[in-house]
């Protein structure tokens, strides 16, 4: 990827708004569900299947932040973060089609994601080192 403060700026907030969610998804995972108005609690199995998302998701945004600063993972991180922001966005989608709108939250989420991803991609794009 070409050297760009623009994309290392994008690799951060947006590393740092992963890392953020998947850390507090980790730690507090009833009280992060809450917020979007699921109980998670006491419910074991549903715990684990959200504290390893939770992982997932810091992992990812621990890579992307690692983009910003190391040049051999810019491409991978800015690929990483921005399939991630709208895989999330088009599953919600989907979602909102087959099951109905969700709460308030979620819905901020989906545009969230869907602006992080679409910033990503055209970051991708104008950034890219092209073979000639």
């Amino acid at each position: 990827m070409k050297n760009s403060k623009v994309l290392k700026i994008f690799l951060i907030i947006s590393g740092v708004i992963l890392a953020f969610i998947g850390g507090s998804t980790l730690i507090i995972p009833a009280e992060m569900k809450a917020t979007a108005a699921i109980d998670v609690s006491g419910n074991v199995n549903l715990l684990n299947d959200v504290r390893a998302f939770g992982v997932l998701v810091l992992s990812i945004g621990i890579l992307t932040i690692s983009g910003a600063f190391n040049k051999k993972l810019t491409f991978t991180s800015n690929v990483t973060s921005f399939i991630l922001f709208l895989g999330l966005g088009i599953g919600r989608v989907i979602s909102i089609v087959v099951d109905g709108t969700p709460v308030d939250s979620l819905q901020k989420a989906t545009g969230l994601e869907f602006v992080l991803g679409i910033i990503g991609l055209i970051l991708f794009i104008k950034y890219r080192e092209t073979k000639k």
